[in-house]
């Protein structure tokens, strides 16, 4: 983990300057809105083109980020005025958290499920931060508060509405009362389910399946007297084996006894013993 190289010599700039190279290092389209303080993240979510705001307050990373999506949506991370308060990595962070992959993990969770647009509303407002002396502020001195504007990230309002339903767009087709009758008809919405080319096509796929395992079973109850067959081959090569290995075990005895009898060092002491005999016997 890249924060395992922070030491606690590492001055508060230093820090904040590897986390900045971690959220480059993790993730794509970053850009530098400004220096040092924030940045932001462009990915598409589905159909969506979604931005993710970075602000670093200035003692980041001693302090929590803080993140905000634009346009707004409707998630169970987003918080009031459209700040990420549940992300886990988040709720988690400390000095040795590596912002790249707190940043990674959130936008990786929009991409796989992407959520709602809110239409109709004005995105939260970002607080800029002065790098001069590192304060806030939401609006310039002498003027009035002002939301930002979609397009200062690059962000698009989706023109037209969703489809309803995606996996099943003949749903799209009925009216209000059609669904009600479905809905209260179980023989008549067993009967539209059916209907359905996913449905349709799922049961072709399951038919074919069940075909594929009949014969697969049929092939099998086929091979089942070779199967038998080779288990009897099988258990008497295990009765040879065990005969085999007993002879081996009493000729190897046989073969270390008299390996033993006939060693040069055996030999050489029967030879000594029979000098000494025949020399008693000369006497």
């Amino acid at each position: 983990m890249l924060s395992n190289f922070y030491t606690s010599n590492d001055s508060l700039a230093i820090k904040r300057k590897k986390q900045i190279d971690t959220l480059k290092v993790f993730n794509a389209n970053v850009s530098e809105i400004t220096e040092d303080s924030e940045y932001k993240v462009e990915f598409e979510s589905g159909t969506n083109q979604l931005s993710l705001i970075i602000i670093l307050k200035p003692e980041f990373p001693m302090e929590k980020p803080i993140l905000k999506v634009v346009p707004l949506i409707k998630h169970h991370w987003i918080g009031e005025g459209g700040d990420i308060t549940g992300a886990p990595g988040l709720l988690n962070f400390t000095e040795h958290s590596d912002l790249g992959r707190v940043v990674r993990a959130i936008v990786r969770e929009f991409e796989l499920r992407p959520p709602q647009i809110i239409n109709g509303t004005s995105p939260p407002s970002i607080n800029r931060v002065d790098t001069n002396n590192y304060t806030y502020s939401s609006t310039p001195p002498g003027t009035a508060p002002a939301f930002m504007n979609y397009r200062d990230y690059g962000t698009t309002i989706p023109s037209h509405p969703q489809p309803k339903s995606i996996t099943f767009p003949e749903l799209n087709t009925l009216s209000k009362s059609d669904l009600e009758l479905l809905n209260a008809d179980i023989d008549r919405l067993d009967e539209f389910v059916t209907s359905l080319p996913a449905i349709k096509e799922l049961n072709r796929s399951i038919e074919e399946r069940m075909v594929e395992n009949e014969e697969l079973a049929k092939e099998n109850l086929l091979k089942e007297p070779q199967l038998v067959k080779l288990k009897e081959i099988y258990q008497e090569k295990l009765v040879t084996l065990g005969q085999l290995k007993s002879r081996h075990e009493t000729l190897s005895a046989e073969y270390q006894r008299l390996a033993d009898r006939y060693s040069p060092q055996s030999i050489r002491e029967q030879i000594k013993l029979a000098v000494i005999k025949s020399d008693e016997e000369s006497e």
